[in-house]
Order: structure tokens, then C-alpha cells, then sequence
């Protein structure tokens, strides 16, 4: 009996759970048959998409342009990203209210993106209910000027963008409300000066970008309530000096962009709080030295570029206690020389060093090379080189990337790249190679990214045919279509791609190239000839023309004598230019 009991009791437990299944599924149904009637404008586009952290998303994308309102009565409700943009031949012609919070809010907005849009300004309260927004991308409008009541209830923004905008000022507290702020981008407007409190309330503030504002100079009072900063840029801001206090309140800073203003010289204690500093961008800069001890205290520093300053050398000690490192760049600087000592902190840690653009021979290099056994990443570009000597990289085997990009080589160096094995990414663009042989074809298939454009190609049928027939039966396909030929005149600029076997010049035959030979050692000698011919002409037109004038002077003192003795009686100076043979009778 009461194993029967319990086999009724499992069978009504398991008919229980179907019933729930059959309601469970009944509701969905019905729930997703509710759901269909969501809308969607005709000049947008609706769709849902899968998001790991979030679930299914309902997108919708109006980017056609031409708009003069946002259709918010006819998008659905429940749409969690909005995406306003338009092409440039097409822009659209927006203003910003409660639009999106009346009569019914957007309650599940995550994400608004309303950019190219000619927005002039935005309005007070515009996004009060939007709770659950967390990103807001303003780009590319005519915003002039925002303030304290723009942002009011948005309790949960984690990322503000309003670059490329025309902003030129900002009240204090003007983020006071943006309590969960990330990421704000205040890039490429026209912000000459940021007021005291300016980001009061944003003290998770992870990343900031002022770059290309014409800010001139940053006061420091400021940073104080952004002491959590990872991330700033101010790129092209016009600075000629940053006061080292801001970096002290700012200690935990591992990012940090200065590229492209006006600092002439970094004292050797200038980055000297920054302890975390990761990546450090100087360039474009007019610094002429880096001196000693410079980055002594960053030794957690990976990647640091100095690139377009007037450095002419580095400091021996310039990168002392960088161990760290893994990326340089020193490119397009006055370097011709280096002190050995300069890299030897770097010996086991570089991966990438870029050279190109100094003033460095060769061998400069090459001794630099063999302490950086380590190089993944070698940039020599734009040094004037004509060849590269095989053996350059016999101390770096473990080459991947390799930069020889606007330089003089005219012939591909197959002997250089086939003793770089582990070769993945090379530019040799730039140059003056004419054709590639099926052996260096061979030796480009191993290498995954090619560069080849802007070289002097002769699309003739012996030297392009064989990079025709690559092209259509190889991984280089894409790489040769896009390349143009350079001569003949008549196919200079026409595409490989669009090249056939036929349209190619036919190869000089074996007669013809002797005879171009022979012409030029013909022209050759005519043109010797008639050097020489022409030197000995003036060599003789002289000589007739000096022994003229001696015979004339001759007559002259023959039919006037008195003038000779009255020259005699002058003395030594007159005997010092007289002819010899009067001076020898005259003793």
C-alpha cells in the first residue's frame, strides 16, 4: 500500500508540472503575440539583437537624414537603444525637449545616440525619467553651451559624449547631477577654459578628454574633485606647460595624452607622482632633449611615444627603470647617434621600437638591434634606404612586424625577409619596385598583411605577368588588385585589377635588349666625344687668343721704346711683371 501511495504521489507531481509547462507556455505566447504589435517609423529601422549581459535588445536606427522631428510617437516604447544619425549630403535639422519622458517615457533606454543632427542646444529636463539611460552621444552637433538642468534625473549615466560640438563654456557644477559618470568626451570644441568645481559630484570619473580645445592652460583647482582619473587627454590644447601639481591629484592616473602642443623642454622630475602610468603620448611636441631620470619613478610604464619633436639625442639615462616597457616610438625626430647604455634597461622587455624618420645610418640601428634580441616590431621607414643588408636582423628572430614604408628600394629584398621567418605584418609601400619574381611572391603568401601600393610597377608582360597570374590564384589576390601600374605612360594609374595578360606590353626579345644596349654605349660615347671635343676647342681658342695679344703687346713696345725704360725706372715692382727676356737683359 504504500509503495502504491507513492507511485500516485510521483504521478500526480509530474502532471502537475506538465500543467504548469502548458500554462508557462500559453503565457508566453500570448505575451509574445502582445509584442507584435510593436511599431516601428518608416525612415527607421527596428530590430532585436541578442546582448550576452543584457538579453534580447530592441534596436532602432533612423540614419537616413532629412529629418526635421524625432517620429517618438510612432517608436516603440520598450525600445532599448536609439540611434539618430544622417550622412553628410543628408543631415537632419533636430532640437532636443521631453521629448523622449512625455506622455510616456522611455523607461527601458539604455542608450541614446543622436549625432550629426545640427542640435543647437538642450533643453531643461529633457531626460528627467530616464532612469535607466547610460549612455548619451551628442556628436557632431552645434551645441554652444550646456549647463547644471541639461542632465537633471539622470542618476544612472555612465558615459557622456559631446565631442565635436562648438561649446565654448561651462558653469561650475555643470555635471553635478551625472553622480555615476564614467566616461565624459568633451573633445574638438571650443573651450578655452575650464572654470573652478567644473566636474564637482564626478568622483568615479574614469576617463576625460579635453583634447583640441584651445584651453592654453589647466588650472589645477579643477582635478581636485576627479582624484580617481585612469584616463586624461588634452591633445592639441595649446599647453606649453602643465602644473606637476594637478598630477599629484591625480595619482592613480595610467593614461596620459599631451601629444601635439607646445612643450620645448620636461624637467627630470615632471612625472614623478604618476607611479601607475601606463601609456604616456609626448608626441608631436618641440622637445629637443630627454634628459637624464625622466621617467625614474614610472616603472610600470608600457608604452611611451616621442615622435615629430627636435630630439637629437637621448639622455644615456633617459630611460633608466623602465623595465617595463614594450612599446617606443622615437620616430621623425633629428637622431643620428645613440649612447648603448640608452636601451640597455630595455633589453628584455621591448617588443615594438620605431626608428623611422631621423637622421640614423645603418649601422647606428643595427647596434641598437643586437641589444633588443626581444623586437617583435621594428619600424624603419622613411630613411632614404636603398638596400637593407641581409644579415640586418640575424639578432632578431622573433620579428612579426616590419615597416621599410618611403624609402629607395628598388628591388625586393627576398634574401633580408627570408630569414625573418615569423614575419606577419610588412609595409614596403612607398618605394621603387618595378616587379616581384615568383620566388618573392612565394616568400609574401607566408605573410599575413601586405603592403605593396605607391612603388614604380612595369606592367610589362615579364614583369607584371607573373604577378597577374598570383593575383588570381593566391592569398594575395586582394593585395595585388589594388595596385597601379607606374609605366608604361599609357597604363600609368590603371589598376591591376583591371589588367589582362594581353593589354601588357610584350617582353623585349633577346635582340631588341641588345640593341638598347648597344644605343645607349653609342649614345654613351657621343656624348664623351663631344666633351672632349668641346674642351679641346676651348683649350685652343684660349691659347690663339693668349698668343695674340702677346704678339700685339711685343709690337707695341718694339715701336715705342721710351715707354718700356720709362717702366724699368720704376723698380723692382715693374720688374716683377715685366717679360722675362727684358728682365734678363736688363741684369
Amino acid at each position: 500500500m504504500k509503495e502504491n501511495r507513492e507511485r500516485d504521489a510521483g504521478r500526480f507531481r509530474r502532471r502537475c508540472r506538465e500543467l504548469w509547462m502548458m500554462v508557462w507556455v500559453i503565457v508566453m505566447v500570448v505575451d509574445r503575440s502582445s509584442g507584435a504589435e510593436s511599431i516601428c517609423p518608416e525612415e527607421c529601422r527596428c530590430h532585436s539583437h541578442y546582448d550576452a549581459d543584457e538579453g534580447h535588445e530592441l534596436r532602432v536606427s533612423c540614419t537616413r537624414g532629412g529629418m526635421r522631428a524625432v517620429p517618438v510617437d510612432f517608436l516603440d516604447r520598450n525600445a532599448q537603444i536609439l540611434v539618430i544619425s544622417a550622412p553628410q549630403e543628408r543631415p537632419n535639422f533636430l532640437t532636443i525637449g521631453p521629448i523622449f519622458t512625455q506622455p510616456t517615457p522611455f523607461a527601458n533606454l539604455r542608450q541614446l545616440h543622436i549625432v550629426n543632427s545640427n542640435v543647437p542646444s538642450i533643453g531643461q529636463y529633457s531626460f528627467w525619467g530616464l532612469q535607466n539611460l547610460q549612455l548619451i552621444n551628442l556628436t557632431y552637433n552645434n551645441l554652444t553651451a550646456i549647463g547644471t538642468d541639461n542632465f537633471r534625473g539622470l542618476i544612472n549615466l555612465t558615459e557622456l559624449h559631446l565631442d565635436h560640438n562648438r561649446i565654448a563654456t561651462m558653469p561650475s557644477e555643470t555635471f553635478r547631477h551625472l553622480t555615476s559618470l564614467r566616461i565624459l568626451i568633451l573633445a574638438n570644441n571650443q573651450i578655452s577654459s575650464l572654470v573652478p568645481r567644473l566636474f564637482r559630484m564626478l568622483a568615479k570619473l574614469y576617463q576625460l578628454d579635453l583634447s583640441y580645445n584651445p584651453l592654453a592652460d589647466l588650472n589645477p583647482e579643477v582635478f581636485k574633485d576627479i582624484q580617481h582619473l585612469r584616463i586624461f587627454k588634452c591633445r592639441k590644447c595649446l599647453l606649453r606647460r602643465v602644473n606637476t601639481q594637478i598630477y599629484h591629484l591625480i595619482p592613480h592616473l595610467e593614461e596620459l595624452d599631451l601629444g601635439e602642443n607646445q612643450f620645448k623642454y620636461l624637467t627630470s622630475d615632471e612625472f614623478i607622482s604618476l607611479k601607475k602610468l601606463k601609456k604616456l603620448k609626448l608626441d608631436g611636441n618641440q622637445l629637443s632633449v630627454v634628459v637624464d631620470y625622466m621617467f625614474g619613478r614610472n616603472r610600470e610604464l608600457k608604452v611611451l611615444s616621442l615622435a615629430r619633436n627636435r630630439l637629437a639625442l637621448l639622455a644615456p639615462a633617459a630611460l633608466t627603470n623602465l623595465t617595463s616597457l614594450l612599446h617606443l616610438d622615437i620616430s621623425h625626430n633629428k637622431i643620428d647617434r645613440f649612447h648603448l647604455q640608452t636601451f640597455a634597461p630595455l633589453v628584455e622587455s621591448l617588443k615594438t621600437i620605431n626608428f623611422s624618420g631621423n637622421n640614423l645610418p645603418l649601422n647606428e640601428i643595427a647596434i641598437a638591434l643586437q641589444i633588443l634580441p626581444e623586437i617583435h616590431g621594428v619600424g624603419l621607414a622613411n630613411l632614404s634606404l636603398e638596400i637593407i643588408p641581409p644579415n640586418f636582423f640575424t639578432y632578431n628572430e622573433h620579428l612579426i612586424a616590419l615597416d621599410i614604408s618611403w624609402n629607395k628600394i628598388a628591388k625586393f629584398p627576398f634574401k633580408l625577409l627570408a630569414k625573418t621567418k615569423f614575419l606577419q605584418r610588412l609595409d614596403i609601400s612607398h618605394n621603387k619596385l618595378q616587379a616581384l619574381n615568383e620566388q618573392d611572391l612565394q616568400r609574401l603568401e607566408a605573410i599575413a598583411q601586405v603592403h605593396l601600393s605607391k612603388n614604380s610597377w612595369h606592367c610589362d608582360q615579364c614583369s607584371a605577368g607573373t604577378m597577374l597570374v598570383y593575383m588570381s590564384s593566391t592569398v594575395l589576390n586582394s593585395t595585388i588588385r589594388n595596385l597601379k601600374c607606374y609605366s608604361p605612360m599609357r597604363l600609368r594609374g590603371t589598376s591591376f585589377a583591371n589588367l589582362s595578360f594581353d593589354r601588357l606590353d610584350p617582353c623585349p626579345s633577346t635582340h631588341e635588349a641588345q640593341m638598347s644596349v648597344i644605343a645607349g654605349l653609342m649614345l654613351l660615347c657621343v656624348a664623351v666625344l663631344a666633351a672632349v671635343a668641346a674642351a679641346l676647342c676651348y683649350s685652343r681658342r684660349r691659347a690663339a687668343h693668349y698668343y695674340t695679344n702677346e704678339e700685339k703687346r711685343r709690337e707695341h713696345e718694339h715701336d715705342h721704346p721710351e715707354e718700356l725704360l720709362g717702366r724699368t725706372e720704376l723698380g723692382s715692382v715693374a720688374t716683377i711683371h715685366a717679360p722675362y727676356h727684358l728682365v734678363s737683359k736688363g741684369s
